[in-house]
């Protein structure tokens, strides 16, 4: 008696539930979500990049002042610049510089005085100040733009005589 009360079809599903559909719906919501991962991804590459360049180009001026103190009495300035450039006194314009695309043209020496003027006799200046300016910091991806310019770099350091008067 029970068994002519079951229904002898199955339940028909409904139209928005068919497997096809939710397989495209995952498909949609997965691009939305990947793109948004490789957007931020990309933007964690890009800033890491940045500050490593930043940090390179601050130790780049640093170990630049450091030489120009042992070397400014008797060093010339082009090798100084060159030291920056390539952490080579002696490096070549085939050289890899310390940071892709820094240049020669971005570093400067001032020889300086206490009271921060400029000396017209690098053996009479009391410190040295290393600069780099103008840099361009390029992204790798063209979707945050094609670069920026860093903002100037110094490092100055006190000379030192030999004990020489």
């Amino acid at each position: 008696m029970w068994g002519p009360m079951l229904p002898t079809k199955p339940l028909s599903k409904c139209r928005w539930s068919t497997p096809g559909r939710a397989e495209g719906q995952t498909l949609v919501e997965f691009a939305f979500v990947a793109m948004l991962f490789l957007l931020l991804l990309f933007g964690i590459i890009e800033f890491s990049r940045a500050l490593w360049t930043w940090n390179t180009i601050v130790q780049a001026t640093r170990a630049g002042a450091r030489y120009a103190v042992v070397e400014a009495p008797t060093g010339d300035d082009a090798q100084i610049i060159k030291f920056v450039v390539y952490y080579d006194p002696n490096g070549t314009t085939s050289s890899q510089p310390v940071v892709p695309g820094l240049s020669e043209s971005n570093v400067s020496v001032q020889y300086l005085m206490n009271d921060g003027s400029v000396s017209a006799n690098k053996s009479l200046a009391d410190v040295i100040q290393i600069s780099i300016a103008g840099y361009q910091f390029s992204f790798l991806v063209p979707l945050f733009g094609a670069g920026i310019t860093l903002p100037s770099f110094s490092t100055t350091l006190p000379l030192e005589g030999l004990g020489a008067s």
